[in-house]
């Protein structure tokens, strides 16, 4: 694990604790939800709160204006991380809040690529399938369209890589005949 990985992971399983202490691992995930797309969403604001010419306090009541809606709880954390100039970690964080939830409630996030986007239906089968190979309750399934697979579809949980896709499967045919 990378140390700025480590550190992130330190700070998301602190916020983590304190959501599990109110009750409220919910609302702090749909909560670190928004504040992560809010910053993808507006790279300039991103680019002053990381900017080293602004001092913590300057770079704190940007947060806290445009954060103002924000629990309060999770603020103050924003502005602890602005203190300890660790506020590049918090897409990070969120992420690994994310995982500690679906952890919790034995979900995992899966990236399914196919041809053609799959039907709802083909989304819950491929759910169930998988979901019981990893002694998961659920999948939630990211469906991406790739051409180049040519048909069946490529999983990926995690580091786990099932490829079912007949794009592999001619490049293996291909290296049987060869051998």
């Amino acid at each position: 694990m990378s140390k700025d990985l480590e550190v992130a992971s330190r700070y998301a399983t602190a916020i983590f604790q304190v959501a599990e202490e109110k009750n409220q691992i919910h609302e702090f995930g749909e909560e670190l939800s928004a504040i992560k797309q809010a910053l993808i969403e507006n790279e300039d604001f991103v680019k002053l709160l990381e900017n080293p010419t602004l001092t913590t306090e300057q770079k704190k009541n940007l947060a806290g204006s445009v954060f103002k809606d924000v629990n309060e709880t999770l603020r103050d954390f924003i502005f602890l991380l602005i203190d300890r100039g660790r506020e590049d970690y918090l897409i990070a964080i969120a992420d690994l809040y994310k995982e500690r939830v679906n952890d919790l409630e034995g979900i995992a996030e899966a990236d399914v690529y196919s041809v053609i986007p799959l039907s709802d239906q083909e989304k819950e089968s491929l759910s169930a399938v998988f979901a019981k190979k990893l002694d998961k309750k659920k999948l939630h399934i990211h469906n991406h369209v790739d051409k180049s697979l040519i048909g069946g579809v490529r999983v990926v949980i995690g580091t786990r890589i099932y490829d079912d896709s007949l794009k592999t499967k001619l490049k293996n045919m291909e290296r049987q005949i060869k051998a």
